[in-house]
């Protein structure tokens, strides 16, 4: 029999109960001897504890390994990649899964530093770096270069529309400044006018006021004058119907006179015969002939007085002639005059109407451009406030540029001029 020492084959039993708790786990260390007697058993037991060896050796280069990875994984899971495997062990597939693991830490680490790289270049405004995307064939790592790449791009984009948009701002600030330097200008040119212009209209309010009162004044007197002229009319045709009444009575005066004159003719030719009479009668006609004489003289007196009052009555006739006819004549005129008043009183309403008419359009005239020197006054303002907001446009396009000046971008050194910017600008969709 091979094991006929029971000794020997319980202290084999023993070894081998060792070597099976070490395998399962349940020894970490096994520390053994030569405890058999028997040569042919003792060999057993050699090979055995080489075997024993063996494993152990084994079993440490594995725990080494496995420590490292332990070590490497509870870094890595606290973001650490600076730590790699540096244990080998007999065992080829805990060497491959080193080796993975190696390379798991090489490639995270290498992005990562990339990434680092990046982040820095952008944190120092400078976006032209972008990550290969090669180091990771896909999944969530690739994911997360491609985002950085993306916001790389994205960055770079909304940069370059900022930094052209300062560019246009400085540009057209520039204009929009001049333009309302020109805009003040030509406003306070404006509001001179525009005060001269009241002034001038207050001038003519107040003399169209004065001209309407003054028109109104001769409105009154040309009424008056019409009246004096209506009654100077009665007048006339009252001097002559007295003057007709005159002529009519200067012509019975003459036929009176007339009268006379031949009474007094035939009393010259009675007395003149009686004197005849009386100087035939002799003594006794002296008496009758003085009578006679005394009658020639008196009839002589009467023929000259008649003459005298004729020659009188015809000077008052040719006058009242005359005056028959200035009044006739003065009737005339005091017609075409009372027509020319009625006329004329026509005309002064008429001014009268048309200038309480162009006092009520100077009046709205002059409320109206009242209100446009008030409100030029609000658009002085107005452009005030504009100037001020284009100045602090034109500081802020300044500001911006010189910001993005400091900022590294693709795209950065193309030359476009304002004009081409902005129609660029109009001419894309506009960014979310």
């Amino acid at each position: 029999m091979l094991f006929s020492n029971k000794q020997d084959v319980d202290t084999l039993l023993n070894t081998l109960d060792i070597i099976d708790e070490y395998v399962k786990g349940d020894r970490n260390k096994i520390s053994l001897g030569n405890g058999v007697s028997d040569k042919n058993i003792k060999k057993v037991e050699d090979k055995i504890l080489s075997i024993v060896d063996t494993l152990q050796t084994k079993n440490v280069n594995d725990l080494k390994v496995f420590g490292e990875i332990m070590l490497v994984c509870e870094k890595l899971s606290d973001g650490y990649t600076d730590d790699y495997i540096a244990q080998k062990s007999d065992d080829e597939k805990i060497n491959y899964i080193a080796f993975s693991i190696n390379e798991v830490i090489s490639n995270i680490s290498n992005s990562l530093n990339k990434v680092l790289f990046v982040l820095d270049k952008f944190k120092k405004n400078d976006y032209t770096h972008s990550i290969d995307l090669d180091i990771f064939r896909g999944g969530q790592f690739k994911e997360l270069l491609a985002g950085i790449n993306a916001l790389q791009q994205t960055i770079t984009t909304r940069v370059l529309h900022s930094y052209k948009i300062g560019i246009t701002m400085n540009h057209q600030s520039k204009i929009l400044q001049n333009e309302v330097s020109k805009l003040q200008d030509s406003t306070a040119h404006q509001a001179v006018s525009v005060r001269n212009t009241v002034d001038s209209i207050e001038n003519i309010s107040s003399n169209i006021k004065a001209n309407t009162k003054t028109a109104e004044t001769m409105f009154q007197s040309s009424k008056l004058l019409k009246d004096t002229a209506s009654k100077s009319l009665v007048m006339i045709e009252e001097t002559k119907n007295t003057m007709e009444n005159i002529d009519k009575s200067t012509a019975l005066v003459n036929d009176a006179i007339s009268m006379i004159s031949q009474i007094a003719f035939q009393t010259n030719i009675l007395s003149l015969n009686a004197a005849v009479e009386a100087a035939t009668a002799g003594e006794a006609g002296k008496g009758f002939a003085v009578v006679a004489q005394e009658v020639r003289n008196l009839a002589s007196k009467s023929a000259e007085v008649a003459v005298t009052i004729q020659g009188l009555m015809d000077s008052l006739k040719a006058q009242t002639t005359q005056g028959k006819t200035s009044a006739t004549e003065m009737d005339h005129e005091f017609h075409i005059l009372n027509d020319n008043i009625s006329e004329t009183l026509s005309n002064v309403e008429q001014i009268v109407s048309a200038s309480q008419e162009q006092k009520n359009n100077i009046e709205t005239i002059s409320t109206s451009i009242k209100d446009i020197d008030y409100e030029t006054s609000k658009n002085a303002h107005s452009i005030d406030q504009v100037n001020e907001i284009a100045i602090q446009s034109y500081n802020i396009a300044i500001k911006l540029v010189e910001t993005n000046k400091d900022i590294n971008f693709n795209g950065k050194d193309a030359t476009e001029s304002p004009d081409e910017i902005i129609e660029s600008l109009f001419s894309t969709k506009k960014l979310d």
